[in-house]
Order: structure tokens, then C-alpha cells, then sequence
């Protein structure tokens, strides 16, 4: 019989990827989708400036993850997720930050793999206490040493393509809809917290829209793009502006229109003006 398509199956995929490929039906999702354009002339002079007073190494992703972190904490009915059809309030605003994770071969073909740091409470730390357990989080997951992690990867990679995907959406509804900590079986108890933080800048990029990931249950991730310089307007003259653009996606169950404008306006109060908040 003919082909419709030529080709093969990829081998040695990440177990990212394997995970992807079975986590999402065709699309039924109530994802929708926003940009914001953010001055950073002042967040760039502060963040050197707290670097070197806290002895810690503070980045914009830094920034942008203790400023989401106190964005929810100031529009709690935002800290949610969709519990049986029903919205539920998180007590708590924890903060994952995805990480790559190379191969420990560098020459091997295997692909680098993606993961997560995640900072319990990120509300009530310091951006130098986000940073360090960023930076901790992110050194555990590349060198192994998070044990329950490891549990948790070599787990789902001995699991075949057709089982993963009801295996995972099992797993989301024992955890989120029905409360069970399932860390006894190495299922770490609500992994990706209330948001998800992407920096895509590092890699050149300056806009993306990362899909919302339907076994976190998570209903809201923000993609840092790159700084770049761009035109605008400062005492009526036209000048080069450090401009940096976060697309978010949001879950409209949770997040609509109404309550998106005013999680954008503390934001962008807290990422263009830091020392007024942090300083």
C-alpha cells in the first residue's frame, strides 16, 4: 500500500519530547494569548547595582520571576486552577522556571532535555534568594542529583508512547482534581507550582508563546524575550529605548481579559521600576 508520507520516527529524543508528543489532543483549549512591551532602561541599571550588594548574580529572568510571583500574590484570584470544574485558590505562589539540560556525553545524539527549578513561596523570598535556588534547582537537575526527579524521569522513560499520555492526564487528575500526594510512587507533589517562567531571550529570540501544559494544570506561562534596542519616546524626543517583550499564555478559565489588564499593570509597575519595589 502506498505511503501518504515518507519518513521515520525519531530516535533518542529527549524525555521532554516523548512526553509532548502524547500529553495534547487536537485543539479543545481555552488558551488564549498576550504581549507587553517593557521599558527596561531602569530595571537594567538596577540589576547590576543589587548584584553586587547581595553577592549574587541577578538576571532579568530573575526579575521576572519575583515580579510575577508578587503580581499573583497581589490578584490572588488569579493563584488558581480549574479543581472538577470548579475554580480552586492556591494558598501559595510557587514559581518554575524551565531549565535546558544538555547530555552528560557531549558528543552523544541524544537531545538536550528540558526541565524545571521550582521556587516554593517565590512571593515571600528575595530576588538573590529566587536566583540562588534558581541557579541550586538548576545544577541538581543537570548533574542528577535531585533524587526525585530521577525517580520521576527514569519512571515515565520506561513507559511506551501509547500508555504516557493516559498515564500522564491519570496523574493530573489524582493530583490536581482529587488532592493526593502521590510522592510516595516518585510523583513530586504539584511540580510546576501556580506559573511557569521561559527565558527564550538567551536564545536570540525576542517573542514566543509556549503552550500551556495540560498536566501542570498550570494556567499561566510567561516567555522572556531578548532586550533589544527599539524607538521611543522620553521628553518628546524619539531615542533608543531597551525594550524587552514578554508573551504570556494564559488558561481563560482562570485568567480572562479583565483580570489579565490588571495582572499587566502591576507588572510592568514592578519590571520598570524595580528599586522602587526591591531597591
Amino acid at each position: 500500500m502506498a505511503r501518504n508520507i515518507t519518513g521515520r520516527y525519531v530516535k533518542n529524543l529527549s524525555s521532554w519530547r516523548r512526553m509532548a508528543a502524547v500529553a495534547w489532543s487536537p485543539p479543545d483549549d481555552p488558551t488564549i494569548y498576550g504581549t507587553i512591551d517593557l521599558d527596561m532602561t531602569e530595571a537594567l541599571e538596577f540589576l547590576p547595582k543589587e548584584s553586587e550588594r547581595t553577592g549574587e548574580h541577578l538576571t532579568v529572568t530573575h526579575l521576572v520571576t519575583k515580579a510575577i510571583a508578587d503580581t499573583l500574590a497581589a490578584h490572588h484570584e488569579c493563584n488558581c486552577i480549574i479543581r472538577r470544574g470548579r475554580i480552586f485558590e492556591r494558598d501559595d505562589v510557587d514559581i518554575s522556571v524551565l531549565v535546558a539540560v544538555p547530555p552528560e556525553d557531549a558528543h552523544s545524539e541524544q537531545e538536550a532535555d528540558l526541565s524545571e527549578a521550582l521556587v516554593r513561596n517565590a512571593d515571600r523570598k528575595s530576588m538573590a534568594e529566587i536566583a540562588r535556588e534558581i541557579r541550586e534547582g538548576a545544577h541538581k537537575v543537570r548533574k542528577h542529583e535531585d533524587p526525585l526527579l530521577e525517580q520521576t524521569k527514569k519512571l515515565f522513560d520506561l513507559v511506551p508512547p501509547a500508555v504516557m499520555g493516559p498515564l500522564l492526564r491519570l496523574v493530573a487528575r489524582l493530583q490536581y482534581d482529587f488532592n493526593l500526594d502521590l510522592s510516595a510512587v516518585g510523583i513530586p507533589n504539584d511540580p510546576f507550582g501556580s506559573a511557569i517562567v521561559t527565558s527564550v531571550g538567551v536564545l536570540g529570540i525576542t517573542e514566543a508563546f509556549p503552550p500551556l501544559l495540560t498536566f501542570t494544570r498550570v494556567p499561566a506561562i510567561l516567555a522572556v524575550g531578548a532586550v533589544e534596542e527599539k524607538p521611543g519616546v522620553h521628553n518628546g524626543q524619539v531615542v533608543a529605548v531597551p525594550t524587552m517583550r514578554i508573551a504570556a499564555t494564559f488558561d481563560h478559565r482562570v485568567i480572562d481579559g479583565f483580570q489579565a489588564g490588571k495582572l499587566a499593570k502591576t507588572f510592568k509597575g514592578i519590571i520598570q521600576d524595580p528599586a522602587a519595589h526591591y531597591g
